[in-house]
């Protein structure tokens, strides 16, 4: 009787795989930087604020800026002003550790803007300066003996534009002028008062071109009493 050799039985052989994957990598953002002029236009000289925002920086970063005029800077928050008519880019360079951005802003200056004209001066009045001779004392009241005589002195008044002075006198104070005119002849004189009391008034104003008087005439009044 023959012999059966026993056979061998193959077993299947199982792998234990991981379930799912535990590592993790950080992926720093990208560094990026904006930027805006305020305003972007305007007449020379312009004062320009530029609004710069970063983005993404890890740590501490650095700044370059270019104003495009020839001019350089650091500070994010300073503003800058462009002297002369012009098209300029501003150019802001961020630099962090590894990596770096950069923004470019356009800014347009104008001509200057033209001074305005300044409106012609108003004409001014005159500033009179009035003097009596004797003087005149409290409440502009002169008196003396009758027949006396009182001097009016008009002649230290002044305008501010040198115009022409014009000198009106009513001696009796009764309304009407007894005398008027420009020269040293009209801005003194003399009256001789008889006995009683008066109220004369003296007079100033500017002339204009056509010897129109510019301003309303300035006046002082006094009272003369002449005692017998």
């Amino acid at each position: 009787m023959g012999h059966r050799r026993a056979g061998r039985v193959a077993l299947p052989i199982i792998l234990a795989l991981p379930l799912g994957c535990t590592r993790q990598t950080t992926v720093a953002p990208t560094l990026a930087v904006t930027c805006s002029p305020t305003p972007p236009s305007g007449p020379a000289p312009l004062l320009v604020s530029f609004n710069v925002n970063v983005a993404g920086a890890q740590g501490s970063f650095s700044v370059a800026i270019n104003y495009g005029d020839g001019t350089s800077g650091t500070d994010l928050a300073a503003a800058h002003t462009y002297t002369d008519p012009g098209t300029y880019t501003a150019t802001f360079t961020v630099r962090s550790a590894t990596q770096s951005a950069l923004c470019t802003s356009a800014v347009s200056v104008g001509a200057p803007a033209p001074t305005p004209t300044p409106p012609p001066a108003q004409n001014q009045p005159p500033a009179p300066v009035f003097k009596t001779t004797p003087a005149a004392g409290a409440g502009d009241l002169i008196t003396g003996t009758a027949p006396f005589s009182v001097r009016y002195n008009l002649c230290d008044s002044s305008d501010p534009e040198q115009d022409v002075l014009y000198f009106s006198m009513d001696f009796e104070g009764d309304g009407v002028f007894d005398t008027g005119g420009t020269t040293g002849a009209h801005c003194r004189r003399t009256f001789s008062y008889p006995a009683g009391s008066f109220q004369p008034r003296v007079c100033v104003t500017d002339l204009g071109p056509d010897h129109v008087p510019s301003h309303p005439y300035q006046c002082k009044r006094y009272t003369v009493r002449s005692v017998p």
